[in-house]
């Protein structure tokens, strides 16, 4: 079934999806409604279905393979027995990096579990541990004991700071890693009695001894964390699945057209950024560039010696092409067989010569070939909808819709309050003392004479072009009322500051980006259910 990139969009921002987080307490982003997941899982399946065999080949291998990779991997720390062999069984899959991410990210692993159970699907998360691990730190919410005020302190981890894929990320200072639980938790005791990180890191802990990648400990901690309140899920690290034969078979589709898969990227990419009105050309993705005769390609080089992900570039030769990162980093795969071919790729994939897909690429893996239906999140959402572009220019067909799913959940016993409107109040007071000051004539030391010409000159404004002088007198009576309102302007100016000072006291209480290794966990498990519900 072939479609064009234009089929669906028409250049107009109206034509795309627009996503955008909850904001109140408990309120939770679904697109479509989950009502409509096994209608939209039905639909996918049967859209899949009408692709040429040699998808569902890739497809039933891949899937396979991808299922008993999970297995595997998942039976280290938590039980898989509930897992069907039922090779026919719809799969629905999300996707997150291994971080200690905010409540509306672990809202999907809760809906994934969720929808499994109700689409009898197999569910099984994906760990993106090729993208570049920021920090080793989070933002705990505490009380500053020397203002009363919310507040943040950070905790760390670790002592590394980020830099390289979160595969690469190993824990350079252990006792700082097995304290981190007690270090948040007393930092977060004043606003939260029993946060879940208590429950989290005994199963960090355990996963550090393991493999001693902080990525991997993170993901698994938490995974280790849904068994133990019942979610039935399996994860797979991004890391594994690439080193299969499917992915070598599907990257070899795009590798051997290069020039043709730059033009659909980058002209799809111009034309998302049309239709959205973005001037920077990085932005949502960087166009793939070329020189000389090497093409750049939507995936990463890197391996364990030298982790800083590199480029990889692409240059055709007869029957063969290289694959390369520029630097000594080198790969020929002879192209003339396509089974040979998968196999020379697949091998080259070892620990020092690590290919990993960017992030429009993982996800177009992930829905043409592993999964029925895909959850995102609202970036993913967005971006993903250029990944549809792309898909539909270069491989011409048309690609299984996904859902959007985001939740916002605030502490426990957070109370909004409008503290931003007393600063916005303050301020035009302070305005009004300038410009107004007959609003404050009863204000010990205003001259009420003042006021009484001000108001005089207000009931007989002259007509236009005749106003300078007129303007000149208002000016002169305004400036001698704001000097006469000096002091309360300085009682407003201390005001506006002890309010400005607990507006941001506010934003730490009411933000949606605290780690969920903070909350309690009941507390959450509980609002994503009734969510879900």
């Amino acid at each position: 079934m072939k479609a064009n990139a234009d089929d669906r969009y028409s250049g107009e921002p109206s034509e795309f999806r627009q996503y955008r987080a909850p904001r109140a307490n408990q309120e939770v982003f679904v697109d479509p409604p989950l009502d409509e997941a096994a209608g939209l899982l039905a639909e996918n399946r049967r859209l899949l279905a009408q692709h040429d065999s040699r998808w569902s080949a890739m497809r039933h291998e891949a899937r396979a393979q991808m299922i008993k990779d999970a297995v595997r991997y998942t039976r280290v720390y938590r039980d898989t027995s509930w897992v069907s062999q039922d090779a026919e069984r719809p799969i629905v899959m999300a996707g997150h990096q291994p971080s200690l991410f905010h409540p509306g990210v672990w809202f999907k692993n809760f809906a994934l579990s969720h929808l499994s159970a109700k689409l009898n699907a197999t569910a099984v998360n994906l760990v993106v541990d090729n993208d570049v691990a920021q920090t080793s730190a989070i933002r705990v919410p505490t009380i500053d004991p020397a203002t009363g005020l919310a507040a943040y302190r950070s905790a760390q981890y670790d002592v590394a700071g980020g830099g390289v894929p979160y595969e690469q990320t190993t824990v350079g200072d252990r006792k700082r890693f097995d304290r981190f639980d007690r270090e948040v938790a007393q930092a977060v005791r004043p606003l939260v009695a029993d946060p879940c990180i208590e429950q989290l890191w005994p199963h960090a802990r355990a996963a550090i001894d393991r493999c001693g990648v902080a990525g991997c400990a993170l993901a698994q901690a938490r995974h280790a964390l849904e068994g133990d309140i019942g979610l039935k899920t399996l994860e797979l690290p991004l890391g594994v699945f690439c080193r299969s034969r499917a992915f070598a078979e599907f990257a070899l589709s795009i590798l051997t057209e290069m020039p043709r898969f730059q033009q659909c990227y980058n002209e799809s990419s111009a034309y998302y950024r049309a239709a959205h009105g973005i001037r920077s050309s990085a932005h949502p993705v960087p166009d793939l560039a070329d020189k000389d005769d090497w093409f750049e390609a939507p995936l990463w080089i890197y391996g364990n010696q030298s982790p800083h992900r590199k480029a990889a570039w692409v240059r055709m030769r007869d029957d063969a092409i290289e694959i390369s990162d520029l630097g000594n980093r080198t790969v020929r795969i002879e192209t003339r067989n396509l089974s040979d071919a998968i196999d020379q790729l697949t091998a080259a994939m070892t620990p020092e010569f690590k290919l990993r897909p960017r992030a429009l690429l993982t996800t177009m893996y992930s829905r043409l070939v592993l999964s029925d239906l895909f959850l995102h999140g609202i970036g993913g959402g967005k971006y993903d909808q250029l990944g549809d572009m792309v898909t539909k220019a270069f491989f011409e067909i048309t690609p299984p819709r996904f859902m959007v799913l985001s939740a916002t959940v605030h502490l426990p016993g957070v109370e909004p309050k409008d503290v931003a409107g007393e600063v916005r109040a303050l301020r035009r007071r302070i305005r009004e003392t300038h410009f107004q000051g007959e609003r404050y004539r009863d204000e010990p030391g205003v001259d009420s004479s003042l006021v009484d010409q001000k108001q005089a000159l207000l009931r007989q404004i002259p007509p236009r072009g005749e106003r300078t002088q007129w303007h000149q007198k208002v000016t002169r009576v305004n400036r001698l009322l704001a000097d006469q309102l000096m002091d309360v302007r300085q009682d407003l100016q201390r005001q506006l500051a002890a309010a400005q000072r607990r507006a941001v006291a506010q934003s730490v209480l009411t933000s949606r980006e605290h780690s969920f290794c903070v909350y309690p966990l009941d507390y959450l498990t509980e609002s994503f259910y009734k969510m879900l519900g």
